[in-house]
């Protein structure tokens, strides 16, 4: 059958996409790589959305997440709020200190 190949397909290339949630749509796109992982960073206010964009095997959440809190620091050049940060190995939104 050939929707299945082409299905896999599809799926492979829409992981690959960096496209925001529709809060950050407008906000400018900083990209920065930290230890060897790349993340694009988002925000609005002092809201940010973190992609992170390189591939790796079976990333641990922990490590991702400091790589994340480092790549929203060099994007913003703000802390991060103490317990805001959320999300999974793909997709992390955290609140910051400093405003807009």
């Amino acid at each position: 059958m050939k929707v299945v190949p082409f299905l896999s397909l599809a799926l492979f290339v829409l992981s690959a996409c960096d496209s925001p949630s529709p809060r950050f749509m407008d906000a400018e796109r900083r990209e920065i790589s930290v230890q060897g992982a790349t993340f694009s960073v988002y925000r609005v206010g002092d809201t940010v959305e973190v992609i992170r964009t390189s591939t790796e095997y079976l990333p641990r959440l922990s490590e991702v997440m400091s790589k994340a809190a480092i790549a929203i620091h060099q994007a913003t050049g703000c802390p991060m709020k103490a317990g805001t940060m959320q999300g999974d190995t793909a997709l992390i939104q955290a609140r910051l200190e400093c405003p807009d």
